[in-house]
């Protein structure tokens, strides 16, 4: 689901994901809804399961030069005027706050129309950060369902800091699965040495092609034994664009565009 929201950039309306549909997963999801903010740039999309009895809510990660200036715009936000000293980067906020109300929206009605549906958050890269931002917003605007919230991100970057992570610890700690590969750079970044960002757990570390993994323990701070092992200067983009094969950005369009 993380790397079919890719597709989305181009296509526009439709479950159309080239090979990525093949698989059984796909045949039984309906496409609920999409979106496609220019500016700032976000872009995703809204399926439902009534196979496996899910609701998913799927963000595009970094592709466009657009999303690269997001990602680079590292400076601090607060988070919300009632968990006090919760900060977040802020164009990783704003480009999940130019969607939010009509993801909201639509969350709720599918919630409503399918009651019992597992509500699953996913992304890749900056899709991550915004999976992680938007799944802590709906689940603290509908507490009577957050526990039917589940989220998962492949390569996600540092969202917050300390106080951030420790909120969103407090309330999706459980329910959270962050995936880093590797030698993969963007989970080290912005950096906390200098910002003081922080990563949430739970990290789930693969350590090699074959999908060995080590499920890190620390849920105060960041895990010695999973990404964090890695110093940054031996980390790259390369690790970064290969989650189990995915997402296959080469059978996208050109990589860069506006």
């Amino acid at each position: 689901f993380a790397e079919t929201a890719y597709y989305f950039l181009n296509q526009g309306s439709g479950f159309s994901c080239g090979l990525s549909c093949d698989i059984p997963l796909y045949k039984s999801v309906n496409l609920n809804t999409t979106w496609h903010s220019p500016n700032p740039v976000s872009d995703g999309y809204i399926a439902i399961s009534p196979k496996h009895k899910e609701i998913y809510v799927a963000w595009a990660g970094t592709r466009r030069i657009r999303s690269v200036a997001v990602d680079a715009m590292a400076i601090f936000e607060d988070f919300a005027p009632d968990v006090p000293g919760a900060i977040v980067h802020a164009g990783f906020a704003e480009s999940t706050n130019a969607v939010y109300p009509h993801i909201l929206k639509n969350i709720r009605a599918a919630a409503e129309d399918n009651p019992g549906y597992k509500i699953v958050f996913v992304g890749h890269s900056l899709g991550g950060a915004n999976a992680v931002l938007s799944a802590l917003k709906f689940a603290k605007d509908n507490e009577y369902i957050k526990d039917a919230i589940r989220v998962w991100t492949f390569g996600q970057p540092r969202v917050g800091n300390r106080q951030f992570s420790e909120y969103y610890t407090e309330m999706l700690g459980n329910q959270t699965y962050r995936i880093t590969y590797q030698g993969d750079i963007v989970p080290h970044v912005p950096p906390w040495q200098v910002l003081g960002y922080q990563h949430h757990p739970l990290e789930i570390h693969v350590i090699n092609k074959d999908g060995d993994f080590y499920v890190c323990q620390n849920t105060v701070r960041e895990d010695l034994d999973g990404a964090y092992r890695w110093p940054t200067i031996d980390t790259g983009v390369a690790d970064h664009l290969d989650y189990f094969g995915k997402p296959e950005i080469t059978r996208f369009d050109p990589l860069i565009e506006w």
